[in-house]
């Protein structure tokens, strides 16, 4: 029923107003009332333009009726129309008729203009969440969106006329410091920002996030506020979420790179192992020699007198081989223990020189050739030397045992430096990988080695090392033409001129390789021991 009535009242309405000005009409053509009735004319009117303001033509079509009535009395039997004041009048009318409607649908206009921009300003309002706030700040009188009420978690009927009935809802924590940023911009500032929390009855906590501006007076007093309010909740549980998952990203971060640690440690571990063989046969010349020289000495002592003197040169050289003893000791040691984290200026050349030095003995042992080729200026890098030592003697160990079923046994290592890096080159003479190997050469666990020869760890574990180097790592291979290794490497800023002064290998009269019939670094070991029995 009611909404039959609601169909049918905008029919209702302009037939009573039609009615209306009919009504006006006809007591103008009984009764000659005058200027004073004509009057009338305007409620209908005044009665169209608030009814059918979204129907600006219907109050175009009763303005234009009423004025046909005005005119329409001229010729009524006492409209006077040979009298000219009559004329004049209804004239006069028909223009205040006229303006009338004109202003009428002005207003409609800018009303209809204002609530579209309302409408818009209220759309994106609660398209953005954003409820208005104004206070004024002499009487402490508050006004709200219609809207806030749900924002702050208070039932639809509840009128908050003041700010101390907004206070309340304030969290108890937040009130003391809310209260003080808000004296603080009316004492300084022209615009508010602030976040604080505020606490519904059911005891949830929701942020709100006020924006205003602060209006002043000629005095610069402060005398009114007028801001927007947005619920930020969701934000802040975002960014607890995400330090959540930040933590719990550090903490796995972290957890990778233990883990990455103990399996860099048990590699170095492993490589240790495959080198007590050669290092026990290295420390074994030393001590050998160190008997040697004491059995020559006691052998003079218990033969003839023997010179103060005598003495001296045997013994500088038995120290002498405790010292290479104890070198190679001290290498394995430094070499076994747990990488650190810093990062440090590193001598490539010398990093090399010690993967050698691990190495050199089970070379010769094998009679495998190694040729050397150093860059003419001592290069640095930033990085853990430790670390790459461990990746030199990963490829060098691969090298070793790619060549060793290849009729000619060699191993060519070489580093230059070019345009702010250090390539390293590890080349052999093997057998070579096949084209469907080098891709996942670097993969974790994958070994071209026969089972129970080669744990796939190496060069996964170097080709992590050289990228948090920020380097590079390559392998180019043939099928029977042995395999290369290259390592590019960013310089660091201090780069030595004096290749003699760290180049080790250069000392001595120099070398070219390691191996059966030529001189290495373990044969001028025992250069000073020349001349003994059993050297």
């Amino acid at each position: 029923m009611n909404r039959f009535i609601a169909q049918l009242w905008p029919y209702l309405t302009a037939t009573a107003t039609l009615g209306l000005v009919a009504a006006i009409f006809l007591v103008d053509l009984s009764t000659p009332v005058g200027l004073a009735f004509w009057v009338l004319y305007l409620f209908p009117l005044w009665l169209v333009s608030r009814l059918f303001r979204h129907r600006p033509i219907f109050l175009k079509c009763v303005g234009g009726l009423c004025i046909a009535l005005i005119m329409a009395g001229l010729f009524l039997p006492h409209g006077g129309l040979g009298n000219w004041m009559s004329i004049a009048n209804r004239m006069l009318w028909v223009a205040v008729v006229l303006t009338v409607t004109v202003l009428l649908l002005r207003a409609i206009r800018r009303e209809r203009m204002l609530e579209e921009r309302e409408e818009r300003l209220t759309l994106a309002l609660d398209g953005a969440q954003l409820r208005t706030w104004e206070i004024n700040l002499l009487t402490g009188r508050m006004s709200v969106s219609s809207r806030m009420n749900a924002m702050v978690g208070a039932p639809n009927e509840f009128v908050g006329r003041h700010v101390d009935d907004w206070r309340t809802r304030v969290h108890p924590d937040d009130r003391l410091r809310l209260q003080g940023e808000i004296a603080d911009a009316m004492e300084r500032l022209t615009t508010f920002e602030t976040e604080f929390r505020v606490v519904w009855p059911d005891g949830t906590v929701r942020w709100l996030l006020p924006k205003g501006k602060i209006v002043r007076d000629a005095e610069k007093r402060p005398i009114r506020a007028a801001g927007v309010a947005m619920d930020i909740t969701a934000r802040h549980q975002a960014e607890e979420e995400r330090a959540q998952l930040l933590h719990e990203a550090e903490r796995r971060e972290q957890a990778l790179r233990e883990k990455q640690a103990q399996l860099v440690q048990s590699a170095k571990l492993a490589s240790l192992g495959e080198l007590t063989t050669g290092v026990a046969h290295e420390l074994n010349n030393p001590l050998n020699n160190i008997n040697l020289i004491l059995g020559n000495l006691l052998d003079q002592v218990h033969d003839e007198p023997v010179q103060h003197e005598g003495f001296l040169l045997p013994l500088k050289l038995a120290m002498a081989q405790v010292l290479k003893a104890s070198t190679i000791i001290n290498h394995l040691r430094a070499f076994g223990r747990m990488a650190p984290m810093e990062r440090e200026p590193v001598s490539v050349n010398e990093a090399l020189r010690s993967a050698v030095d691990l190495m050199q003995e089970q070379l010769r042992l094998r009679t495998i050739e190694l040729t050397a080729s150093w860059s003419p200026v001592n290069p640095f890098v930033l990085g853990n030397r430790i670390q790459l030592e461990q990746v030199f003697l990963n490829l060098l160990t691969n090298a070793r045992d790619a060549v060793e079923s290849s009729p000619k046994k060699s191993i060519v290592l070489s580093s230059a430096v070019h345009d702010g890096t250090i390539e390293i080159v590890f080349q052999d003479s093997g057998t070579g990988i096949s084209v469907e190997h080098q891709g996942r050469i670097f993969d974790p666990f994958f070994t071209t080695k026969p089972v129970g020869e080669g744990t796939g760890l190496g060069l996964s574990i170097s080709y992590g090392i050289i990228k948090e180097h920020r380097g590079q790592i390559s392998v180019q291979s043939h099928p029977s033409a042995g395999a290369t290794f290259t390592i590019h490497l960013p310089l660091f800023n201090r780069v030595s001129e004096d290749a003699a002064e760290l180049d080790l290998f250069t000392q001595g009269g120099g070398w070219s390789s390691i191996g059966d019939g030529r001189k290495s670094l373990a044969d001028r070991s025992k250069t000073p021991a020349a001349g003994h029995r059993g050297l």
